[in-house]
């Protein structure tokens, strides 16, 4: 099921679990109306006795909370216009300016407070908070630090640190966080929140639910809450209860799009298409050009065969999966010469699209024609297998002490949207050479040198798989531990370049190729029987590479015992 990168992140921030901008008297950011009592170091009151300068600040100040912005500004900007540059007008206006974009004003403001009273945490905590939205993470955690030396019981400035150390990915350390704001609110719905997402993350996905529950006790009116919660439970396999859940939310706010969406998701894992169906269409009227749901409704019309209704979805949209689903429709009608045209059309916006890739081998074997497409034509062509016997005279205990350290690595059973069946898989967040344990640090070590002579093998191709090679050695890893009659569906590595496997375990192929990994050209949504394929009975310690635009699946095995390995992606260069 096609998903939103932006949907859980935008899901979070309405339901309040990124980190709120904090202002003298006015608790909430400038957009909302709501008023929290959790500072207030002045008191307003109609009849105010102060001098001309306290009489303009509470008047800003009461503009402010009650959500007159515009006229906030003025009068903040009259006051420090004339000279009246006070520690609460220079961080209230910080937060207006926050609200608006305008972070680096805002950090100006900020930092303008610090100097005027550097005792005061609630400038420290706003800064921390426009670091984190200009990405500079550490100067974010320094600043929050600071917020909560002056003050040790401030919850917030608890629940943004963990938002900062989650973003670091140190999840483990994040719920340390907040878990701290928790015991000091205990009433903190958004910490609640916050933790539930973290443990969700960690694999811990019975802790999240219980606080995603306490999440949506304490704000059971909020539609995002229990948007958040139907995840979660999605994810443990309740799904009937998902269902409850987000029935829940749309009643509480009916235009909810990206919770149609999501009830659309849940509908058709329980196998009720008609109503799935149903569902993204709602989410699309609620919200046109909703991508995440015109993709979904695009995979619903491919799979009953309604192919020119599908076509129509894809070509709603534009991205790069959109305009891959759109050629595999196109292949579905046999509308071939309109494929390598749209191919030609998008070649320099795709270059790197893998699974634009993984179609443009497959078409161009079909018709004996290259297309435009040059990230890897000939995939099959850049298989590379050596073994860690290369590097370790004793290769047998090196691999043993691998998988003791294992052992420590928290891994999940069929975790949701990976391909892993009857198997453990580590939680799509963790990456494994993150790790400094030993063994597997040395193992990163070794893939990094195989890279180099991986790129040194196939450096003479002109395709740009290869002239393209990533400049950085950004890894990314997991391990998958496969049970009897476990196996691996055919699938790619989207966000990968280069793919990668090193086996630990492997099990006998009993002459049907048991345990084996397969290579292929044909993918879910479109296949040829002539198409080339490469299967391989894989080693203890084999090291297997190849494009991450080529399909790859396991064949399941009938002996009783486990098939281990660790498999890694090279990332691209980013784009930033």
């Amino acid at each position: 099921m096609e998903t939103d990168k932006n949907e859980e992140l935008k899901t979070k921030k309405a339901a309040g679990e990124t980190s709120k901008v904090k202002v003298f008297l006015v608790s909430q950011s400038s957009k909302g109306d709501k008023v929290s009592n959790t500072i207030n170091p002045i008191t307003l009151s109609n009849n105010l006795h102060t001098s001309n300068k306290e009489g303009l600040i509470h008047k800003a100040v009461k503009l402010h909370l009650k959500g007159n912005i515009s006229e906030a500004v003025k009068h903040y900007q009259y006051c420090i216009k004339n000279g009246l540059i006070d520690y609460r007008v220079l961080t209230n206006y910080g937060v207006i300016l926050n609200d608006i974009g305008k972070s680096k004003e805002a950090e100006i403001l900020f930092r303008k407070a610090i100097d005027l009273d550097p005792t005061k945490e609630n400038a420290y905590y706003n800064l921390a908070n426009v670091f984190r939205s200009l990405n500079r993470l550490k100067d974010a955690e320094i600043s929050i630090r600071k917020a909560i030396e002056i003050r040790p019981n401030f919850a917030e400035a608890h629940l943004s640190l963990a938002n900062i150390l989650r973003d670091f990915g140190q999840l483990n350390e994040s719920e340390i966080s907040l878990c701290r704001a928790i015991k000091l609110k205990p009433d903190f719905a958004e910490a609640h929140l916050n933790l539930a997402n973290i443990l969700k993350d960690l694999g811990k996905l019975d802790h999240a639910e219980l606080a995603a529950r306490k999440a949506t006790s304490l704000k059971p009116d909020s539609a995002e809450y229990l948007f958040n919660l139907s995840r979660i439970l999605e994810d443990l396999g309740k799904i009937n209860e998902a269902k409850l859940s987000i029935c829940r939310a749309i009643e509480l706010k009916p235009d909810y799009a990206e919770a149609h969406n999501f009830l659309g998701n849940l509908l058709r894992e329980t196998g009720e298409i008609d109503k799935a169906l149903k569902s993204y269409s709602e989410a699309i009227s609620f919200k046109p050009g909703f991508n995440s749901a015109l993709m979904n409704r695009w995979q619903l019309f491919f799979d009953k065969g309604n192919f020119n209704l599908a076509l129509n979805d894809a070509d709603s949209c534009n991205s790069q999966i959109s305009r891959v689903c759109a050629l595999e429709t196109l292949y579905a009608l046999g509308r071939i010469d309109e494929i390598y045209d749209r191919i030609e059309k998008t070649a320099n916006l795709d270059e790197s699209n893998i699974r634009l890739a993984a179609f443009s081998s497959f078409i161009a074997a079909q018709e004996n024609k290259y297309t435009a497409n040059n990230f890897c034509p000939n995939p099959l062509s850049f298989l590379h297998i050596n073994n860690l016997n290369f590097y370790k005279s004793n290769s047998k205990k090196y691999i043993n002490e691998i998988i003791d350290e294992l052992q420590g690595v928290k891994t999940i059973w069929e975790p949701k949207e990976n391909t892993t069946r009857n198997g453990f898989h580590t939680p799509n967040n963790i990456n494994l050479f993150s790790y400094s344990t030993k063994a597997i640090s040395q193992l990163k070590s070794l893939i990094l040198t195989e890279l180099d002579e991986y790129y040194s093998k196939f450096m003479n191709h002109s395709c740009s798989f290869i002239q393209e090679w990533p400049s950085k050695k950004n890894l990314f890893a997991w391990h998958v531990i496969l049970k009897k009659q476990g196996y691996q569906s055919a699938h790619i590595h989207e966000s990968g370049w280069l793919s990668g496997v090193i086996y630990l375990k492997v099990v006998p192929p009993l002459g049907k190729d048991e345990g084996s990994i397969e290579f292929s050209l044909n993918s879910n949504n479109y296949s040829n029987l002539n198409s080339p394929q490469f299967t391989y009975q894989p080693k203890i310690g084999d090291i297997v590479l190849f494009p991450s635009s080529l399909h790859h699946r396991t064949i399941p095995f009938s002996t009783d015992s486990d098939r281990m390995v660790i498999a890694f992606d090279l990332m691209p260069n980013s784009k930033s």
